[in-house]
């Protein structure tokens, strides 16, 4: 089940398309001159999902049934609620990937961001948009899978490419960063996605879970710094 032909592939993409309306999150430089008057700057992150699980056998059957089904496209969402349904074990067992990734972008853009203001991290996530009157960094964790993770949920195979396949084992999480001025105007963007596979990491379900979720845990520790990587590069990159 895990080589889906490129017809079947492409019919799912066109399901997924007329569900999700092609939205994803769009990327955007800090301008330079923006960054001294943000003083100070609060960081707060949104509660971090639940992480998925399927099988081999799972992922490959429910992309088909999802395709040949009446209203299959609904799948979609129940697909994911199955998924979060086989996570909810591991979920009691690997950490909070949200505050991995707040954690390291705190210490981290202190350290690499030349400019950058004072950074007041709230711990715990928000549960609302943030109604105060001061610039604000959000981290959302939008996606956690592993296993065999159909990457054709949640968008994620447009934004790597169909070529690079449908399917893959590993970790996958899917994080947006995004700055906000006093006024609530976006002044910065950036999503990131880590897939194991594109480290050349990539494990099976088993091989993750072993011993209490030993390689899982790495994986999201790995992960979260590379997340951060990603958004402190790209808030070093400004446009003049």
């Amino acid at each position: 089940m895990r080589n889906i032909s490129f017809p079947l592939a492409a019919a799912f993409i066109t399901v997924l398309l007329v569900m999700q309306g092609c939205a994803s999150s769009q990327n955007q430089a800090l301008k330079r001159q923006e960054m001294s008057s943000l003083a100070p700057i609060k960081v707060v992150r949104h509660e971090t999902p639940g992480i998925m699980k399927s099988s081999g056998a799972e992922t490959g059957l429910l992309a088909l049934v999802t395709l040949a089904a009446p209203g299959g496209a609904a799948l979609l969402v129940v697909g994911d609620s199955y998924g979060k349904a086989r996570g909810s074990e591991t979920q009691s067992i690997i950490p909070d990937f949200g505050a991995l990734v707040m954690d390291r972008f705190v210490e981290n853009a202190r350290q690499s961001v030349p400019d950058l203001p004072q950074l007041t991290p709230v711990r715990e996530p928000v549960k609302e948009e943030d109604a105060s009157k001061t610039a604000v960094i959000e981290l959302d964790v939008k996606r956690l899978a592993y296993g065999s993770i159909d990457l054709t949920r949640g968008g994620i195979v447009l934004e790597r490419g169909l070529d690079k396949g449908v399917i893959a084992d590993g970790f996958l999480s899917k994080t947006v960063a995004t700055m906000k001025d006093p006024q609530g105007e976006v002044l910065w963007q950036k999503t990131y996605l880590y897939l194991s596979k594109d480290h050349d990491r990539g494990m099976s379900a088993d091989e993750l879970e072993a011993d209490s979720c030993m390689l899982l845990k790495e994986e999201m520790q790995y992960a979260a710094e590379k997340t951060v990587q990603d958004f402190v590069s790209h808030l070093n990159s400004r446009e003049n």
